[in-house]
């Protein structure tokens, strides 16, 4: 279990398959068959959306700085600090993008696991 424990967190914390294989000392074959194991899968899967959701979380908790700069900017018409109108903007748009990602990955879970259920009984 401990091989296994390792593999969960470089899958988490890898971009590839192969690189979290390499990172916690095991092949690419026995990374796949750990995913292929319903109840690992299951677990990686209820981590990684733990992680998005927490990502999430840290992105809306930025908002009201971001709106604050923009009011700050439109109110002080200084037009010197275009760099942080950009930055604000980009961090409305990518957090709005993310949240919406992030939401659409919880309907399709649960709609998963409400599948599941109906195949179960």
């Amino acid at each position: 279990m401990k091989n296994q424990e390792k593999a969960m967190a470089a899958l988490l914390s890898s971009d590839t398959q192969t690189e979290a294989a390499a990172k916690c000392g095991i092949t690419d074959r026995t990374m796949r068959a750990y995913l292929a194991d319903p109840e690992f899968y299951a677990e990686y899967r209820k981590r990684k959306r733990q992680l998005v959701s927490d990502a999430t979380r840290q992105l809306q908790a930025s908002y009201q700085s971001a709106i604050r700069a923009l009011r700050d900017i439109v109110e002080r018409e200084d037009s010197t600090e275009g760099a942080r109108i950009s930055a604000a903007r980009a961090l409305l748009e990518y957090g709005g993008r993310f949240t919406e990602t992030n939401d659409i990955m919880t309907e399709m879970e649960e709609l998963s696991e409400l599948a599941d259920k109906r195949r179960k009984g």
